[in-house]
């Protein structure tokens, strides 16, 4: 039993010198299930690393850290079915695609338990993804020290806290972590608010209630349409709930965002900090064309007001229409990452930074 004990103060007491000797500053994603927790890691590292569908993808953990040459580490995991092992110097495509068959090979594999009412917990994947990021490359979106390391983690939805292993994993993590908290728009009309709380809660108590270290992003808020409330009104009254639900002190602090939005315009500028954007031209002009495609109308409602943004959006869209390479006009893209980096990256990183003080 002394044994155990000091073979833990040992771990603890090393991973405390690591942290110091090397300071990282640490962001988790977590949130309701699909609530677009990895579109908001990918489009906060600026690049398409995690795999995002339709259907919830995360599972178990996914680190993401600053290294100019690319690494996957899938760790053996007792039991699994997907292929564990290191690989270097992969293309984002290559990584991605592992990734996705790794997340695919694991929720297969719960729902085949599931058939057989097979109460035996499946062997979470954990994965470390080593790659350029943008918030490193490009330090004045979250305002950090120069040589500060920064890591990205991706977390499973709060369905997950049913399952002991996964919620193992959440607590451990989240606990050394600042937190985005994922909510989707849809869930929060009166008839969705009642299960998204109680996940909420619930996750929560299990996090021995550590709410300071928590911003609340309200994503998809490019899916309004003109029957709803007003999007302010919305926001208050699930700040007043979150508030009560709970137990908080005061009102949560609730950001609504595009995450898809923003995910488009980062990666179709890329990691890359200096003037000469890393995307490829096709890449880059998927990215554009999805984000007219799939946002344009939150795109406009944005740029409001905004004459000289709205002709260069126009612009972009024609060179898009007509079929021309989009890397003569590339500069117009950054009005709209800036405008969206604003609002949502960086912010969210000032108040997370604005909470403690210091980074941990």
């Amino acid at each position: 039993m002394l044994l155990e004990k000091l073979q833990a103060f040992r771990v603890v007491y090393e991973e405390a010198v690591a942290r110091l000797q090397k300071p990282s500053f640490r962001i988790a994603t977590i949130g309701t299930t699909s609530s677009g927790k990895s579109t908001i890691v990918n489009a906060l590292i600026g690049r398409k690393i995690a795999p995002i569908e339709a259907q919830e993808m995360s599972a178990g953990i996914l680190r993401i850290r600053h290294s100019e040459r690319s690494r996957l580490v899938i760790h053996n995991t007792e039991g699994a079915t997907w292929e564990c092992g290191t690989w270097e110097d992969l293309r984002d495509e290559e990584i991605y695609s592992r990734l996705k068959l790794t997340m695919e090979a694991y929720h297969q594999e719960r729902r085949k338990k599931r058939k057989k009412r097979d109460e035996a917990e499946v062997g979470i994947p954990q994965v470390d993804v080593e790659c350029p990021l943008l918030p490193v490359r490009n330090p004045f979106l979250l305002g950090l020290p120069e040589g500060l390391q920064v890591e990205i983690y991706d977390l499973p939805g709060l369905n997950s806290i049913q399952d002991r292993i996964s919620l193992r994993i959440i607590q451990e993590h989240v606990s050394k972590c600042f937190s985005f908290v994922a909510l989707d728009y849809s869930q929060t009309d009166w008839q969705g608010r009642e299960t998204l709380l109680r996940e909420l809660k619930d996750v929560v108590e299990f996090l021995r209630g550590q709410t300071s270290l928590m911003v609340f992003l309200l994503n998809r808020v490019d899916m309004r349409n003109q029957t709803d409330n007003p999007l302010e009104q919305r926001i208050e009254e699930l700040r007043e709930e979150i508030q009560e639900i709970l137990a908080l002190p005061e009102p949560p602090c609730i950001i609504p965002l595009s995450a898809i939005a923003l995910f488009y315009a980062q990666c179709a500028w890329g990691a890359n900090s200096s003037e000469a954007s890393d995307v490829d031209p096709s890449t880059r002009r998927w990215m554009v064309s999805s984000l007219f495609k799939d946002c344009y109308n939150f795109i406009k409602a944005s740029t409001r007001g905004d004459k000289e943004l709205r002709s260069w959006l126009l612009n972009l869209e024609n060179s898009i229409e007509e079929g021309q390479e989009i890397s003569e006009f590339f500069s117009l893209t950054k009005p709209i990452r800036s405008l969206l980096s604003a609002r949502s990256t960086a912010y969210c990183s000032a108040i997370l930074l604005s909470r403690v003080g210091r980074f941990p």
